[in-house]
């Protein structure tokens, strides 16, 4: 599998000329680890610290779909004034490239369960008519309770809706996000 950094942008966007496919969560989720994941390679920048991811990345997945990796929601600590600047470059890249956008991956820590903005990305999502897979991260970290309690509330949710449970660290879920990866 090839992989590529194409560029980070706020709105300078490739050509539409691949599908492109999302990943988008809260704040230290893990979308820049679960990346380098399936990607094999350490491609996309991973930090301890919140809200490191501050434009939309573009990466180019065998030469056929990008791969985007967009600003967390949460509580990264930083100003409110670019947290408002996150909001709006979320919002303008999300309707301009919706007809692009095949499938997002909406990444939920399986510890900490679905948050209120989770869920209002998932409204989002679904009033735009964006296909979304819901990703339970850092399933390693989490007890068997812990995983079925979240699992519970995301199906109480979003109804049946595609879950995946992963690991980035245990490389659990790789071979189900490429599956559908490829599929678009």
């Amino acid at each position: 599998m090839k992989v590529r950094f194409l560029k980070s942008t706020e709105k300078d966007f490739p050509p539409p000329d691949l599908p492109e496919v999302v990943f988008v969560g809260r704040s230290n989720v893990g979308k820049s680890s679960l990346i380098n994941m399936i990607t094999g390679r350490n491609i996309a920048r991973v930090s301890k610290e919140p809200g490191r991811t501050r434009m939309i990345n573009y990466f180019l997945l065998d030469e056929s779909v990008y791969l985007v990796d967009v600003p967390g929601y949460g509580f990264a600590k930083v100003p409110k004034r670019e947290q408002d600047r996150w909001r709006r470059m979320m919002e303008s890249y999300f309707r301009e490239r919706k007809e692009n956008i095949k499938m997002v991956f909406l990444l939920v820590d399986s510890v900490v369960g679905l948050q209120p903005l989770d869920e209002k990305m998932i409204e989002w999502l679904e009033f735009l008519g964006i296909p979304y897979t819901v990703v339970l991260t850092k399933v390693d970290k989490a007890s068997q309770k812990e995983i079925s309690k979240t699992l519970k509330q995301v199906r109480n949710f979003v109804g049946e809706q595609a879950i995946i449970l992963s690991s980035a660290k245990e490389g659990k879920g790789k071979r189900e996000i490429l599956s559908r990866i490829f599929s678009v």
